[in-house]
């Protein structure tokens, strides 16, 4: 089912939101669906009516676009990220801002959100357009990445 919702959202982000309604969908009305003659064919059906649904929903986004502040704007600021945290050294934050600058948008806009403006994951989901789970994932993936590129740049991350 998944190969049906990423073969009409081509953003992988979108694709995920789609199959993730359709599942809650699907999951919501089992009863129904397993009264139906053709099972199968009322799943794919629910599947291409989500994605069709995100790429609606993905219009009107684009055409309200909620801008997040440039990764240069806000990453000097991430000293107020926690209170009490280290505040990073002059060398790292362009090595901070340079990571943010190569993880997908979305991602970056939810790290930017979650941290900087210590957004919860509903609002993040809302700015994103997109399911507080997937806000969730947005920022896990991002946190990640950011992880992994300080940590190849030889810096610890925990460290500050």
């Amino acid at each position: 089912m998944k190969s049906v919702v990423a073969g009409i959202v081509n953003d992988p982000d979108d694709a995920a939101d789609a199959f993730q309604n359709a599942l809650i969908y699907i999951w919501k009305h089992l009863r129904r669906i397993h009264r139906h003659p053709n099972p199968h064919g009322y799943i794919i059906r629910v599947c291409i009516s989500s994605s069709y649904d995100i790429l609606r929903k993905g219009t009107r986004r684009r055409e309200r676009e909620v801008t997040v502040p440039e990764v240069a704007e806000v990453v000097p600021d991430l000293a107020m990220v926690e209170s009490g945290a280290p505040v990073p050294d002059r060398e790292v934050l362009p090595l901070i801002r340079e990571g943010i600058s190569t993880l997908p948008r979305k991602q970056a806009q939810a790290v930017l959100l979650r941290l900087l403006e210590d957004q919860q994951f509903d609002v993040i989901g809302r700015v994103l357009g997109c399911s507080e789970v997937t806000a969730r994932s947005h920022v896990s993936k991002g946190l990640a990445k950011l992880r992994e590129h300080l940590a190849g740049l030889g810096l610890n991350p925990a460290e500050g």
